[in-house]
């Protein structure tokens, strides 16, 4: 198919079609004998996602990831929702302070007066410094945790709902959760999602738990946390990391939960078939049958693992440690990053 026939089915430019095969979004083959791309309805199907999505508003970095892996697409969805929430915010109050500023303002006679006028007021509001950071702080630790969540607020209660926990974030950012910020502010975006997808995957899945799949998703608990305590590496970084960071993010977590679950039924969904899967695990574990598994975690987390507050989400933690955002560093670069913080 030529480049012509191309332009008419996907509406774009041969100007965007070329900046498209030169980013490597398309690689439609090269007709050797005249030296023209010859492209395919693969490439024509590429092409139109791609003019769709970025009407969107995605990043062609998104977009390349979704075309590399589609079943990724519902997280970018979430990631670009999230952004045009925070630009919506962003432009309603400066809607708000136009507004207030036209209705206070007579018939303009002069720069003089207009200059005087503008004096009081602030469209981009400047925050101090230490809050801007600790806002920075709240919103990636936010974004981090509730990502496969943040669908646009619909109703004046979501609304407060999300308050009190951006509230509850905020002051946590200041205090237990200050190092797992300073964590993932140490970490390139694109290992960061990629980690998220992951966990939203994870996520879905485990929101699609029905009481007929308990024992199944239990016996993939067991497997899985008997790999993570035959694996000394992620034992190690485990260790190294329970403390300062996993143990405050799941703590945190059970505090906020009661708003979250409110907030989103998929969360609900999401906690309640952890806490019965986890609490299933538990009780076979505490068993005649479960010894041997009880013994290699106990062995394993060498009592960095706290069940006794009647949610067991860290036996899920441990369970997909290996895939998760605290895996991705080395023990060493993990020590490295601990001496920096608290030094």
């Amino acid at each position: 198919m030529r480049i012509q026939e191309v332009m008419g089915k996907t509406g774009l430019s041969r100007r965007t079609i070329h900046y498209y095969i030169d980013q490597k979004l398309i690689i439609p083959p090269v007709n050797e004998g005249n030296g023209y791309h010859d492209f395919t309805g693969e490439d024509v199907q590429k092409l139109f996602i791609i003019r769709k999505l970025r009407e969107a508003g995605l990043s062609l970095a998104d977009i390349r990831a979704i075309l590399r892996k589609p079943r990724t697409t519902p997280f970018y969805l979430h990631k670009q929702m999230n952004e045009l929430q925070t630009q919506m915010l962003t432009i309603q109050k400066t809607i708000s302070e136009m507004d207030r500023l036209s209705g206070q303002l007579p018939v303009c006679q002069s720069l003089d007066q207009l200059a005087g006028m503008l004096e009081d007021t602030n469209f981009s509001p400047d925050e101090p410094p230490q809050f801007q950071m600790e806002s920075r702080d709240a919103r990636l630790l936010a974004q981090y945790l509730w990502m496969a969540y943040l669908d646009t607020p619909v109703t004046e209660y979501q609304q407060f709902l999300w308050q009190k926990i951006m509230q509850q974030t905020m002051e946590h950012a200041r205090t237990d959760l200050k190092m797992m910020s300073r964590y993932l502010q140490s970490i390139s975006p694109e290992r960061i999602d990629a980690t998220n997808i992951n966990q939203y995957l994870r996520n879905q899945k485990i929101i699609a738990l029905t009481g007929a799949d308990y024992p199944t998703f239990v016996e993939e608990l067991k497997t899985s946390l008997l790999a993570f305590a035959s694996d000394p590496v992620q034992q190690e970084k485990w260790s190294l990391l329970y403390q300062p960071l996993i143990h405050p993010i799941a703590a945190f977590c059970v505090s906020v939960s009661g708003w979250m679950r409110e907030f989103h039924p998929a969360y609900r969904r999401y906690y309640e078939n952890t806490h019965t899967c986890c609490r299933m695990l538990k009780d076979f574990m505490d068993s005649p049958e479960g010894a041997l598994l009880n013994a290699a975690l106990n062995k394993a987390f060498n009592g960095n693992c706290d069940v006794r507050t009647g949610y067991y989400g860290e036996l899920e933690v441990a369970a997909t440690f290996h895939k998760s955002i605290y895996a991705l560093l080395s023990p060493e670069q993990i020590r490295e990053f601990l001496a920096g913080v608290e030094g």
